[in-house]
């Protein structure tokens, strides 16, 4: 009886197990350029994963959004046709992040690979208060590539390198002197308990995501076409910018919404090129860089922004008057309220010569005057002056600037 009730408990396994076709080239195919054998076919848990991805790709596809998978699908297939990487490592960024540009785990990593900032840091990707490099598409995934080369070097299987991406190679290491080998059958093995769960289920899914790519009619049913394309070109062109440059200014000289301009860009924090970088990269759809060409001009960047340096108690009073310029407008550009405004302690972007400064009107608000008050005053309404001035309370204080139009 024990041993009926087992067969039946089992049994949807074994089932499982002869899910594959064991003799399906292209299966097989992905499973040589990953160095794992055949055999692992009859992974039930992987045919498990399998399954449950071909009912969420169903679903949802294989990426965020049909916008940044016709974007950053190609974008990765051609950096990766660049290295040494197998073409399967895409999915590795699927797995990470599903290609959300502004993805976070719970315990810090970011970007489309999802590094950790010591990580990244060792890979060369700058996190700091102006850019954070984890989300610059094209820096991460050559540190990325470079990352798991560097594992593969380690470890001598690709497969092995991808589990020490998830783990660590550390934990991979300690989990292969215990095991007495580094058979995937014998690592994965959730019996065996020598990996966490996380990195077993890890490996299984970018194999199963790589293996369902293979599928040529659900691909197509699902239109995801350009995962069947094994020459990708590269969508994204690189321009490199002058300091505190900002993406509003391009997007209005490519004439495209910004937002597809900050999608491309989420490693610019504050919209703006960081400063003491002559030449720091920034990206822009390749269909776009003839216009770029065309109709940037070097020379009106000069003063479009002064990075300013604040110097101990300087106020943004004294930086109005200094450059002659509002201080709601400095409060507007940099994002800061006025309990950021009192203890100002960083460098912060003047618009010295933003055009809006030269058409702009500011009223110097006088005692018991509001928002509201205001308003009245030049015929606004109340959400086109909050719109305005979005530091600003209700309660006005004497000799504050309230911005009326653009």
């Amino acid at each position: 009886m024990r041993h009926l009730l087992s067969f039946i408990l089992l049994f949807p396994l074994y089932a499982y197990s002869i899910g594959f076709d064991l003799n399906d080239r292209k299966k097989i195919e992905v499973l040589n350029h990953l160095d794992i054998p055949p055999t692992y076919l009859k992974d039930p848990y992987l045919h498990d994963m399998y399954a449950q991805k071909k009912r969420e790709c169903t679903l949802n596809g294989f990426a965020d959004s049909s916008e940044n998978a016709d974007v950053f699908i190609p974008m990765l297939s051609s950096l990766i046709a660049q290295s040494d990487l197998p073409s399967e490592f895409l999915f590795v960024a699927l797995v990470e992040s599903q290609l959300k540009v502004e993805t976070s785990s719970s315990r810090g990593a970011a970007g489309l690979w999802q590094f950790m900032e010591r990580t990244g840091k060792l890979h060369g990707l700058q996190v700091n208060q102006y850019v954070d490099e984890r989300r610059d598409h094209v820096k991460s995934t050559r540190a990325a590539i470079a990352y798991l080369s560097t594992l593969k070097k380690k470890f001598g299987k690709w497969y092995l390198a991808l589990i020490a991406y998830n783990c660590g190679d550390g934990r991979l290491a300690k989990a292969i002197r215990k095991a007495g080998t580094d058979d995937i059958h014998i690592l994965t093995d959730p019996k065996r308990g020598l990996l966490p769960k996380e990195s077993r289920n890890y490996i299984r899914k970018i194999v199963a995501l790589s293996l369902l790519a293979t599928d040529e009619l659900f691909i197509s049913q699902i239109q995801y076409d350009l995962l069947l394309n094994g020459s990708h070109e590269n969508p994204v062109a690189t321009i490199y910018l002058p300091e505190g440059e900002d993406i509003d200014r391009i997007a209005a000289v490519l004439e495209m919404p910004k937002k597809n301009l900050v999608r491309l860009n989420t490693h610019l924090k504050k919209g703006i090129t960081p400063p003491n970088t002559q030449d720091y990269p920034v990206y822009i759809p390749k269909n776009k860089l003839d216009d770029f060409r065309q109709k940037f001009r070097t020379k009106d960047l000069q003063g479009y922004f002064v990075m300013h340096r604040v110097k101990s108690d300087e106020t943004l009073e004294q930086l109005s008057r200094r450059y002659n310029v509002p201080k709601t407008s400095i409060m507007i550009e940099n994002m800061i309220g006025e309990k950021e405004g009192k203890n100002l302690n960083r460098r912060i972007k003047i618009p010295i010569n933003k055009p809006f400064l030269k058409n702009s009107r500011f009223h110097t608000v006088k005692s018991g005057e509001t928002l509201i008050s205001v308003a009245q005053l030049y015929n606004l309404t109340l959400e086109q002056l909050k719109n305005n001035n979005p530091f600003s309370n209700n309660i006005l204080k004497e000799g504050e600037e309230i911005k009326i139009d653009d």
